[in-house]
């Protein structure tokens, strides 16, 4: 199935008042006499700026192409993110790109807290590590209080080597959003907020403040753009969006189709809905643009060919 775009050319009231609202937008008199917003295929769309939920495309690309992808590296190592974001401009029918804004978060949060200050009290320590249930059930059966105590130091230790492995892969994808930056054209990393990692189960938790900045920023920044177009299936993004369409631009959102054509789970209906139009990316679009390596059987019969 190929990529589409999904346009919605609604009409949306403004004023009952003169030709032009207080934001600036040209309206036009109705049959009952309301003035309504010019239909969007009428306003202009030169330009466009790209707002991408970084942790929401990471879960769509390890969606989409695992095991293909491998969620660890971060990103697909190959991607050609400058040609990807700017297919997205030309099918929304904006001349040019502006700036790609990619969202991420800035520190990492460990949990359990603390864990170095809390191997001094063998006390709270073992409290502490009782809540992860596997930890718990072992505990429980250490009956003598010394062989627990030394356990319980060796799971500290354990997770301890966990936290300081997880700060060194944190830092690498600083490094890799920072190489895409130098690579590619008009592509900025925003850093804020944090995300928990939970140390107990190895698996990261919602990010924080980064869908706030996105936001802040599609409203700050609406008066640099005709169209705004968000990567992302967060449906916190609504009031945003609305505020944004109202200042008379053309906000499109972007979903990702499987490899059957179905859309993928996770994408905020919602969100949909409130933009003016949606971009459905194709499953072998998206996959060209990853460029990932081609497996090792592929690729030696590539050579072996005459």
């Amino acid at each position: 199935m190929s990529s589409r775009v999904l346009d919605k050319p609604s009409l949306r009231v403004l004023s009952s008042d003169g030709y032009q609202s207080a934001s600036g937008l040209r309206v036009w008199r109705k049959g009952n006499g309301e003035a309504a917003c010019l239909p969007f295929y009428f306003m202009p769309k030169e330009t466009a700026c790209v707002f991408i939920d970084g942790e929401n495309l990471r879960h769509s690309l390890t969606d989409l192409f695992r095991p293909e992808f491998d969620p660890t590296d971060y990103l697909p190592r190959n991607g050609d993110w400058e040609g990807f974001f700017d297919d997205l401009v030309t099918r929304t029918g904006a001349q040019r790109r502006l700036r790609a804004y990619w969202y991420v978060v800035d520190e990492i949060e460990f949990w359990p807290y603390g864990l170095n200050r809390l191997s001094r009290d063998l006390t709270k320590l073992e409290a502490v590590l009782r809540k992860h249930p596997p930890y718990n059930q072992e505990l429980q059966r250490i009956t003598d209080n010394g062989q627990r105590g030394i356990r319980a130091r060796q799971l500290t230790q354990a997770l301890l080597t966990r936290e300081r492995q997880m700060k060194t892969r944190f830092e690498g994808w600083k490094v890799f959003q920072d190489g895409i930056c130098r690579r590619f054209d008009a592509i900025e990393f925003r850093r804020a907020g944090s995300i928990r990692y939970d140390l107990f189960r190895q698996t990261l938790g919602q990010e924080k403040s980064v869908d706030v900045n996105l936001a802040t920023d599609l409203l700050e920044l609406r008066n640099i753009y005709d169209v705004g177009i968000i990567v992302s299936g967060d449906q916190d993004y609504v009031p945003a969006v609305q505020a944004v369409k109202d200042s008379g631009k053309h906000i499109v959102n972007v979903s990702f189709l499987k490899r059957d054509g179905r859309i993928l789970p996770g994408g905020a209906r919602r969100l949909n809905q409130a933009t003016d139009s949606v971009i459905e990316m194709a499953y072998a679009d998206v996959h060209a643009f990853m460029r990932f390596p081609a497996p090792p059987a592929v690729a030696a019969s590539a050579v072996a060919a005459p």
